[in-house]
């Protein structure tokens, strides 16, 4: 237990401008009161006003003990005379120069024993503890048992009582000479300041005890906090991109990280389970690798039971600084990993962890939840695509056949039709074939007796008969072996949102398109030879084509990967998950 030095008073000093204030008694007494509840206030003012008290009570048992040795100490009776020196001297020399009890050393503790040494030896001088100073006796050891305890207090009546007795047993010819009162008196003196030091101990550790609790509390209401705001911002849309945004705002925003990845994995329990880097700023990663190219530390984070913290890179990579990383799991299974870094080694605490813990909790629900709704998404635009087709068919259809039979009636009943009337009619043909087009492609849907195979053909068909592209196609042998309608509905939206991105702005010559079936697992390939982009720059927020092809991919479980060159083409390659393929033959 640490207590404040017992301070310096004279009688001749000015009180300096920092010196604490005098504190009333009744307000000490009131802090004597209030130990056993721990109340740091109270304690404090006890502490503050020890060294009034103690420099109060030498100079009071030296006044007490000159008034009953008055008479002895006047006739010049030399024992009495030398105890009232020792204790003049001791009690000066302490006001002067303190004891320092607010440090736990050996030796403020020794130098508070030699005073009780020292009095008890000048006592025994004289009378003994019979003498009328035995009160500054009894000070010292208070000094003792309040600033280090009972055992301490108890070992320094002790020693008062042994110098005592020999000083007296050697300077007074009358032997050790003692009362059962001043026994008693010196005993207490120990008794209720070690007693006092216990309670001073307990309270200081009640007060450190609320001082961590308090800590923890406005710490953990800090990350609360935070959840809550990460909580109400990402569940917010169900939309796999603005998710992903949501999250790098969010977890910049928390950790300020030099560098950050956000991987998904795909449902399947097989060997040849893919990562997907959803997003990433200071990784190298590929769009889709498999699960043992997982690159360290990601790679231990992905079998960590929780969130992996890292305080030096350097010592097991080659990057520089500290780095976090996280488990996505949704229903106890893994959805993905998030992980970020900084170029500071040892950036991030333990209360970091826990941030991140809760964060990657929100998030593997919010992705889960974008995943699933990207899912019926697919299914409600199926079910529109079918509602717009009905509905250009029975209206603009109807008009455009209308209107064209018009033209032909009219045109029949003049003998030469003029240049004008025979272009709007043949413009008329053109748009009542494009809504053909248009609605074949609307209405084109996978079913038990047109698989994937067949419609890609049927796609490819049309867009050879309006482009001059050459195009390929390669498709299983076997047209029985098929996939879930589900999952090649959404593979043939992506084949023709890619053939009509080659058409528009590929530049390119020849395409190759090809249908793959191996053990449940689906690929679909497309490569033109076209002018091609640079990857970083080509898929993008905005390029609203890509971005639709990776969530129709993403809402059924599948990866799409992009691969781009330029002037050299490019490649889109579809791999299907077998746990949600459902491949049947």
């Amino acid at each position: 237990m640490n207590l404040p030095m017992e301070g310096v008073v004279t009688a001749t000093t000015a009180k300096s401008a920092d010196a604490p204030e005098s504190i009333p008694a009744a307000q000490v007494l009131k802090s004597l009161r209030a130990l056993k509840h721990g109340s740091s206030i109270e304690v404090n003012v006890l502490t503050a006003s020890l060294a009034a008290i103690l420099t109060l009570l030498r100079w009071g048992a030296i006044a007490i003990g000159l008034g009953w040795a008055a008479t002895q100490a006047s006739t010049g009776k030399i024992d009495v005379v030398i105890t009232l020196a020792v204790a003049i001297f001791v009690a000066t020399f302490r006001t002067v120069i303190p004891l320092r009890t607010d440090a736990p050393n050996r030796a403020a503790l020794m130098m508070a024993l030699g005073d009780v040494a020292i009095l008890g030896a000048g006592l025994g001088v004289s009378a003994g503890l019979n003498s009328p100073f035995v009160g500054c006796l009894m000070v010292s050891v208070a000094v003792v048992a309040f600033g280090w305890g009972l055992p301490f207090g108890v070992f320094a009546s002790a020693l008062g009582f042994a110098t005592s007795g020999l000083s007296a047993f050697y300077f007074n010819d009358s032997g050790i000479a003692f009362s059962p009162l001043a026994v008693l008196a010196l005993v207490i003196a120990a008794l209720f300041p070690g007693i006092y030091h216990i309670n001073l101990t307990e309270a200081e550790h009640k007060r450190r005890i609320l001082g961590v609790q308090r800590d923890k509390l406005v710490e953990t209401n800090e990350l609360l906090g935070a959840l809550m705001d990460v909580a109400r911002t990402l569940p917010s849309s169900l939309d796999l991109a603005d998710v992903l945004r949501g999250t790098r705002m969010q977890l910049t925003e928390a950790f300020g990280p030099d560098r950050l990845v956000i991987l998904t994995l795909d449902d399947t329990t097989l060997d040849e389970q893919l990562w997907s880097t959803q997003t990433q700023t200071g990784f190298d990663l590929p769009p889709t690798f498999p699960v043992d190219e997982l690159p360290y530390p990601l790679s231990t984070a992905a079998k960590a039971t929780e969130v992996l913290r890292i305080a030096d890179l350097s010592a097991t990579s080659n990057r520089v600084g500290s780095g976090m990383y996280a488990r996505l799991i949704v229903n106890g299974r893994d959805k993905g990993l998030v992980g970020i870094e900084r170029n500071v080694p040892a950036a991030y605490s333990p209360g970091d962890a826990v941030m991140l813990s809760g964060m990657a909790d929100v998030l593997a629900l919010t992705l889960s939840n974008a995943r699933s709704f990207g899912h019926l998404r697919s299914l409600a635009a199926a079910e529109e695509r079918g509602r717009i087709a009905r509905d250009l068919h029975d209206r603009l259809g109807q008009w455009l056949t209308y209107i064209s039979l018009e033209l032909e009636r009219i045109q029949t009943e003049r003998e030469e039709p003029s240049a004008d009337l025979k272009a709007l009619h043949a413009d008329t043909q053109g748009a009542i074939a494009e809504l053909r087009d248009t609605l074949m492609e609307l209405r084109a849907s996978v079913s038990p007796g047109r698989p994937l195979g067949v419609l890609l053909g049927e796609v490819i068909d049309r867009v050879r008969k309006r482009s001059s592209l050459e195009i390929t196609l390669t498709t299983p042998e076997d047209r029985d072996t098929v996939l879930g309608e589900v999952v090649e509905n959404e593979l043939l939206r992506i084949a023709q949102e890619a053939l009509t991105n080659v058409e528009k702005h590929a530049n390119a010559s020849q395409v190759n398109v090809a249908w793959t079936i191996d053990n449940g697992r689906g690929t679909l390939y497309i490569h033109d030879n076209g002018r091609g982009f640079d990857p970083a720059k080509g898929i993008r927020g905005n390029a609203y084509g890509l971005v639709g092809m990776r969530e129709r991919a993403a809402s059924v479980g599948a990866i799409l990967e992009v691969r781009s060159t330029p002037n050299e083409g490019t490649t889109i390659t579809v791999l299907t998950s077998p746990s949600i393929s459902g491949a049947h033959p």
